[in-house]
Order: structure tokens, then C-alpha cells, then sequence
């Protein structure tokens, strides 16, 4: 008996502490962290932990332009086509603020161009509600190409 209520509480302790992995890592992808990111994953950091509100780890680095971030996240396994509560992928936020290196990254990686929203708008045009012409540019020659 007091072995299994010890056993019980070292698995209690490793799942608060991978919680607490996946918080620290939402934090730091959002501020660009880099170095902390790669740490916070080798301590086993989920590179597909969503928030509270349900964004995604890779949605949040992209949505602030952080490629080398997005990059890490990728290499760690990051679902490169996972969406928030709205149906937004990464590459649908880093289109939409213009952010164009994290744009290109994620289309390297697999992004799926042709996605759409919740409100029925995919990366090209939530791109060209920005009018941001490089990468409406990039996007739509990935939709033809």
C-alpha cells in the first residue's frame, strides 16, 4: 500500500511538472525565447501544448514573427496545420501581420495553404486583408505551384 501511494505521487509530480513545462513554454515561444524554448522541450515541453483559450504553442510564435522559434517548435515536432478555437493555423497568423521569414518557414515545413478558418478565410486571404504583397506573393504561388 505505501508503495503505490508513492508511486502515485512521483507520477503526480512528473504530470504537474510537464504542466508547468508546457505554461513556461507557451510564455517563452510567445516572447521568442529561443534558448529557453529548446530547454523547456529537452525537460519535456509538449511542442503542441495549446493554452487556455486553445492556441497552439506554434500559432502563438507565429502570430509574433518568431521563425527561428517556429523552427525549434518544428523540429520538435509541432503540428504545422494545428488551429486555435478560430481555425487559425500559424501560418494563417504570421500571413495575417505580414511576418513573411515565418511565412515561407511554415509553407517549408508542410503548412496546408488551403485551410480556412471558422469565418472562411484561408492564409491567402486573411493575407490580402493586409495587403501585404510578398506574402500574398509566397502563399499563392504555393496554391498554384
Amino acid at each position: 500500500m505505501k508503495q503505490m501511494l508513492v508511486s502515485l505521487l512521483l507520477l503526480m509530480a512528473a504530470s504537474l511538472q510537464a504542466a508547468d513545462n508546457n505554461v513556461l513554454l507557451l510564455s517563452a515561444a510567445g516572447l521568442g525565447q529561443v534558448q529557453r524554448v529548446q530547454d523547456l522541450i529537452s525537460q519535456g515541453g509538449d511542442a503542441n501544448a495549446k493554452n487556455p483559450a486553445g492556441r497552439p504553442v506554434l500559432v502563438l510564435a507565429a502570430f509574433n514573427g518568431n521563425v527561428r522559434t517556429l523552427r525549434v517548435l518544428i523540429g520538435a515536432g509541432a503540428d504545422v496545420n494545428a488551429v486555435d478555437g478560430a481555425g487559425n493555423t500559424a501560418l494563417m497568423e504570421a500571413a495575417a501581420f505580414g511576418h513573411y521569414d515565418a511565412v515561407v518557414a511554415l509553407i517549408m515545413a508542410g503548412s496546408d495553404v488551403n485551410l480556412k478558418n471558422t469565418a472562411g478565410f484561408s492564409a491567402l486571404s486573411r493575407t490580402t486583408l493586409g495587403k501585404y504583397e510578398s506574402i500574398e506573393a509566397a502563399v499563392a504561388g504555393v496554391r498554384c505551384g
